[in-house]
């Protein structure tokens, strides 16, 4: 069952990844936030693979897969958040300020990880990236796109809470649910017009 969900995250999150980039190359105002989420679906991607096909008892492939996987929680799910944010509030981040914030992400990881607070850091960063995708509820307009947003943040909440609750087969289905509904959502996103 678990070997199944991560196949199918795997392929759903390629997918939507797929979906995020070709909107990229579609709009041009916020092409840049686009690029992020299909970059940050691509990493989650690459790191529930290399749990699928990387041996964690070996030395090399044991660390590449901790690299994948601390790349894909601490890197790429706060930067997804923030680019849906900058979606919903039609604000385009430049390049160099997501750089300066991926940067600032890890040194916050390293700076948590060495304190000891590994833990309970993954944890508010969960809650973090939740409650950032809530917020974006609030500004995407159409009720449609809300609704569809509002599925995609509900899966991915009890795809955390499930993770620490219940087994990691069904916190990777539900989080296949999410990425699913956030891909749908992406589709169905406008840019806003640009403005003169």
């Amino acid at each position: 069952m678990l070997f199944a969900s991560q196949i199918l995250f795997v392929l759903l999150s390629l997918w939507v990844a797929l979906v995020a980039k070709a909107k990229a190359n579609k709009e041009g105002r916020n092409s840049t936030e686009y690029l992020v989420i299909s970059l940050s679906l691509l990493a989650a991607a690459v790191a529930t693979a290399g749990q699928v096909v990387l041996n964690p008892q070996g030395s090399d492939s044991g660390t590449l897969m901790r690299i994948f996987t601390n790349l894909a929680l601490y890197a790429a799910a706060p930067m997804l958040v923030t680019a849906l944010v900058a979606l919903a509030r039609t604000y385009p981040i430049s390049r160099p300020a997501w750089g300066r914030w991926l940067l600032g992400l890890f040194a916050l990881f390293e700076l948590c990880r060495r304190m000891g607070y590994g833990e309970q850091y993954t944890l508010i960063l969960a809650l973090c990236c939740i409650a950032g995708m809530a917020s974006a509820l609030a500004w995407f307009r159409g009720k449609d796109l809300r609704l569809k947003l509002a599925s995609s943040t509900l899966a991915f909440a009890l795809a955390v809470a499930a993770y620490y609750e219940a087994t990691l087969a069904l916190s990777m289905l539900l989080a296949c649910a999410g990425v699913t509904t956030l891909g749908v959502t992406l589709n169905a996103t406008t840019a806003a017009p640009e403005e003169a």
